[in-house]
C-alpha cells in the first residue's frame, strides 16, 4: 500500500489525499446546495403566504372603502337635500304672525254695561267710577264686583292696567 501523504504520481506530495478529498467536497457542495434550496423554498414559502395574507387585507380594505364610499354618498345627498330646503326657507315670504281672535267680553249684561262706559270714556277709569257710571250704590261690594270683572276683561285682552287699579280700553 501506498503511502497516502507521499508522493502521488506527478510527485507531488500530500496530492493524493486531495484526490480522495474530492467525493467528500462534492457531497459537501451537493449537501449545501440541497440546504440552500431547501432554506430557499421556505422563504419562498413563506413569501407565498405573506402574499396571500396582504392580497386579503387588500380586498378587505377594498370592500371597507366601498362601504365607506356609499355612507359618503348618502351624506353627500342629505346635506344636498338639507342645503335645498333650507334654500326654499329662505325663498319663502316672512310668515306674518297669527292674529289673535278678537276678545269678546262675555255675555253677560253687566260686562256690556262695562264696555259702554268705556266706550264712552276718554280716560282710564278705577273701579269705583265705573260703578257711578253704571248708576251702582258705591258699597264695597259693588265695588269689588266691578273690580274683579275688570280684572276678567284685562285677562282677556280687553281691557288694559296701565297702572295698579287704572283701566282702559287698548288703542289701536
Amino acid at each position: 500500500m501506498q503511502d497516502p501523504t507521499g508522493p502521488d504520481r506527478t510527485g507531488h506530495a500530500g496530492c493524493r489525499l486531495l484526490e480522495d478529498a474530492r467525493p467528500l467536497l462534492a457531497t459537501a457542495q451537493a449537501l449545501c446546495r440541497r440546504v440552500q434550496r431547501a432554506a430557499h423554498e421556505a422563504v419562498l414559502a413563506r413569501l407565498e403566504e405573506q402574499e396571500r395574507e396582504i392580497a386579503a387585507q387588500a380586498e378587505a380594505t377594498r370592500g371597507r372603502i366601498a362601504e365607506l364610499t356609499a355612507q359618503l354618498e348618502e351624506f353627500d345627498q342629505a346635506a344636498e337635500e338639507v342645503r335645498i330646503t333650507r334654500k326654499t326657507l329662505l325663498a319663502l315670504p316672512d310668515p306674518s304672525p297669527p292674529t289673535p281672535p278678537a276678545a269678546k267680553p262675555p255675555d253677560h249684561p253687566a260686562y256690556r254695561q262695562i264696555m259702554a262706559v268705556f266706550a264712552a270714556a276718554d280716560a282710564p277709569l278705577r273701579a269705583r267710577a265705573v260703578c257711578e257710571a253704571m248708576d251702582l250704590e258705591i258699597a264695597p261690594s259693588n265695588v269689588n264686583n266691578v273690580r274683579l270683572k275688570l280684572k276678567r276683561l284685562v285677562e282677556r285682552g280687553i281691557l288694559i292696567e296701565p297702572e295698579q287699579g287704572l283701566f282702559t280700553q287698548p288703542r289701536p
